[in-house]
């Protein structure tokens, strides 16, 4: 799969890896660890250490429970203060039950994005944040 990645134009390569990360996210649906991890792993040959494979490593550690693991992974992409990242982190405290920290997170999300705000909407669940003057109230 390597070689076809090499030869595989810009547009095409962002198609193989969407239709990869949904096909995860699906395996995650039906609770199948095994192939999630599998189609993960696949997403790291085609963006080795990209955003996509990380969030799709992340999401395989969630749901086989290991909320540290899919911390540990997500660092390097919060620590770069890339939205998506930061998005699944706070995912991954607020199923921790770490609110606090979550809301932290929270905070330092952009706004404007409407795939963000729509996940800032459902992470944040019935709390206040309060966000540069202004407060987002969002409700599960």
């Amino acid at each position: 799969m390597s070689d076809l990645v090499a030869f595989a134009t810009p547009e095409s390569r962002r198609r193989l890896l969407r239709s990869l990360t949904e096909v995860a996210f699906l395996a995650c649906v039906k609770s199948d660890v095994e192939r999630a991890r599998r189609i993960a792993k696949g997403i790291d040959v085609v963006a080795p250490g990209g955003r996509e494979a990380i969030i799709a490593g992340v999401l395989v550690d969630l749901l086989a429970n290991d909320v540290e693991a899919a911390l540990e992974r997500l660092d390097s992409l919060a620590r770069a203060n890339d939205p998506y990242g930061m998005a699944f982190q706070a995912l991954a405290l607020g199923v921790a039950g770490r609110t606090s920290e979550r809301d932290a997170v929270l905070r330092r999300l952009p706004r404007g994005d409407l795939a963000l705000d729509g996940l800032f909407a459902v992470l944040g669940g019935a709390t206040k944040v309060h966000t540069g003057g202004s407060v987002n109230e969002r409700r599960e």
